[in-house]
């Protein structure tokens, strides 16, 4: 009988098998959307765990999303059954967040740490953290934390606080913004939080500071492959070399440099061009799109042969599936409100059966937001998809504060969250500045103050939440149990009536996606507390998409994804390429990185593409995206 491996390897095509059966030393796979790259990727890493079941080494493959880290793990998984553990497939950060748990304590980074992933945690943190240093008399004020926008930058290009006040050309700003960056960097360790790019900063760091744990990361994992290399920050990349060294040249990336939309997040083709000095990789490349119709391809051909940042001898798509008439409709409204009506009536009258294969695609939640409700006035079940970083209802934001405040019980801001959230749901009134003060005369823990007096409610509700709490209190063990029951109970307390889809359903349903794939990404060793809430941060907390749907979302959450029938709105000058990009002065960057947007967006589609404009959009007159003509389409 064949196995799964064999029989994958046997549809490979022959560029794919050339990736596939990759060896050792450095290779660029340039591999366009629709070329199977995953197959690609997930092949190679079944191959390599197969041919060596004797061995005991594992194999880093760091890709952009926690989603595309899971659906590579299930698809190894099948292709080599029992394998997996030998496997760390997963973002940067939640592998930055391995390595700072294991070796952290080098560079004063205890294993326990919370991640904030929200900017108004940070901004609080961080005005606390200016208010207490002005009262011992440092020269500043909680106004400084304008600052924090230009320490991120500062931080994703990995400079240091002590490094900051040589960056500026004012002296006396430079002197100010190292400061503030000081203070903030001594909140966060104070507090023991880290943020998304001290993460990569701090790994760096670590590495630079302790060579032997790159070279314990070489030795464990003699094989890294990266997915969506073209979506690496600087920071990310320096990550790289770092851990890789001056000698270490086993990294296989796959990029498309067609398909870089983020460069407003530091996103550049010269990571690519950067990699090829360094590594001299092989370069392997992936053309055959097996996902759209050979309108849809040509079209793509022709609109980003127009991008000059790409790599020299760049092959074209081909397309490999057959013609079915035509794939590619134009449409043309008088208004923006036309066009949107205009939609969502097409979509509308369309079998109801293709409804949850049908994405609507825009550059903004703008254009959007009217076909949505337009399709909801015709009955179409439709949504807007975006990444949820947070939960939403207070019985689900109570319960992962109150694991948060169960490790860290000095956490003044995670407490008051924590309060918040139980006042909403038991009907409680309770005050933190109360509860804070009487804690701390007391010698009581911030939390364990709280629980006594919930526990002593006639508050059915408050009395339940304040005995799960008792439980974390008094063992830190009690958690699998409390969330347990935490997840069959919480829902039940919202009081919306049975059939209603409520917040915290939907975050019911978040929440156990996301733990179920923290605890297959950990394997049979098991997850404890704080690392669950670590990769829980690292995660989006939106629930699983309605399959009967219609999906509309921004062309970058659309990245990635596919669909029968797409349909690609506001084609005009100024809103597809944006009017930034078309402005005098702009960057030809720019301009650029618009054109790889709507060469993502049309390439999602597998059946057929509709692509739409007006001529006014908010009572402003627009003429055709230059797009169109480039893509070889009637405007």
């Amino acid at each position: 009988m064949t196995s799964p491996l064999e029989e994958t390897f046997d549809r490979l095509s022959s560029t794919q098998r050339e990736a596939a059966e990759w060896g050792d030393g450095a290779a660029l796979i340039l591999a366009g959307p629709g070329v199977g790259k995953t197959t690609v990727l997930t092949a190679r890493i079944a191959r390599i765990l197969n041919t060596s079941r004797n061995k005991h080494f594992r194999i880093l493959a760091l890709t952009f999303t926690t989603k595309a880290g899971d659906e590579m793990r299930t698809r190894v998984e099948e292709l080599v059954p029992g394998l997996i553990d030998r496997t760390v497939i997963g973002t940067f950060h939640s592998f930055c967040a391995q390595i700072l748990r294991q070796h952290g304590s080098h560079v004063g980074i205890k294993p326990d740490f919370a991640i904030y992933d929200q900017d108004e945690d940070r901004l609080e943190l961080l005005k606390d953290a200016l208010r207490e240093a002005a009262g011992k008399g440092e020269s500043v004020t909680e106004e400084d934390i304008r600052w924090l926008k230009i320490i991120d930058q500062l931080r994703s290009n990995l400079i240091s606080s002590n490094k900051t006040a040589a960056q500026f050309r004012d002296q006396r700003e430079g002197e100010k913004a190292a400061k503030v960056y000081a203070i903030y960097e001594a909140a966060l360790r104070a507090r023991n939080v880290m943020d998304f790019n001290g993460m990569i900063l701090d790994t760096c760091r670590l590495v630079h500071e302790v060579p032997a744990v790159a070279v314990r990361i070489r030795q464990s994992y003699p094989y890294w492959l990266i997915d969506e290399f073209q979506d690496t920050s600087p920071a990310q990349y320096r990550l790289v070399r770092f851990l890789a060294g001056d000698d270490f040249k086993n990294v296989f990336v796959v990029a498309d440099d067609d398909q870089i939309i983020y460069q407003w997040a530091g996103a550049s083709y010269k990571q690519i061009v950067k990699f090829r000095e360094h590594f001299e990789p092989k370069l392997i490349q992936i053309v055959e799109n097996r996902r759209c119709p050979p309108e849809v391809v040509e079209a793509a051909n022709n609109l980003v042969r127009h991008n000059s940042d790409r790599t020299e001898g760049k092959e074209r798509l081909v397309a490999t599936r057959p013609s079915n008439g035509a794939a590619i409709f134009t449409r043309v409204y008088h208004t923006d409100v036309e066009e949107a009506a205009g939609v969502a009536g097409e979509i509308a009258s369309t079998e109801r059966s293709s409804w949850g294969k049908t994405a609507v695609l825009a550059r903004t939640r703008s254009l959007l937001q009217p076909v949505l409700d337009g399709l909801k006035q015709k009955g179409v079940k439709a949504a807007i998809l975006t990444r949820r970083d947070r939960f939403i209802s207070p019985q689900f934001v109570w319960l992962q504060s109150c694991l948060d405040q169960s490790i860290h019980p000095t956490d003044k801001r995670g407490f008051i969250a924590m309060l918040d959230a139980a006042n909403r749901v038991a009907g409680t009134d309770l005050d933190a500045g109360i509860l804070l003060a009487t804690a701390e005369s007391s010698g009581h823990g911030y939390m364990e103050e709280w629980a006594s007096v919930m526990v002593e409610a006639e508050n059915d509700v408050a009395k339940r939440l304040g005995v799960m709490a008792k439980r974390l209190i008094e063992s830190r063990s009690a958690w699998r149990s409390v969330v347990s029951e935490a997840l069959a109970w919480l829902p039940e307390t919202t009081g919306v009536e049975k059939g209603v889809i409520s917040d915290a359903v939907e975050d019911k349903a978040a929440w156990e996606a996301a733990t179920r794939a923290i605890k297959n990404d950990r394997g049979a060793g098991g997850t404890e507390l704080a690392e669950m809430l670590q990769e829980l941060a690292l995660r989006p907390k939106e629930p699983p998409p309605d399959p009967e749907a219609v999906s509309l979302l921004t062309i970058h959450s659309a990245k990635g994804l596919e669909f029968d029938h797409v349909w690609v709105i506001g084609l005009a000058e100024s809103v597809i390429p944006s009017w930034q990009s078309l402005k005098y002065g702009a960057n030809p960057a720019e301009l650029e990185e618009e054109r790889r947007n709507c060469f993502v967006a049309i390439t999602r589609t597998k059946k057929t593409l509709t692509i739409t404009r007006a001529e006014q959009y908010r009572g402003w007159s627009k003429q055709p995206s230059r797009f169109l003509a480039e893509m070889g389409l009637a405007t």
